[in-house]
């Protein structure tokens, strides 16, 4: 889901794999998207926190 027109707001709740290049980064929920489905929240298990991606970080988000 890295083309812009892909809508991230129905991601909120479910779990995705976050990739770049083709490689795996990591897999987390999705907490929250913005309105414009520019920028999403991703929620990690453990120490690891938040982290925010926008459509220009070059990442790919794919359900699982």
């Amino acid at each position: 889901m890295s083309e812009s027109g892909e809508d991230w707001r129905q991601l909120v709740g479910r779990v995705v794999e976050l990739r770049r290049n083709g490689q795996l980064v990591r897999t987390a929920e999705v907490e929250d998207v913005t309105p414009d489905s520019s920028i999403l929240w991703l929620r990690f298990d453990g120490n690891h926190g938040r982290q925010l991606v926008t459509r220009t970080d070059g990442y790919e988000v794919r359900p699982l």
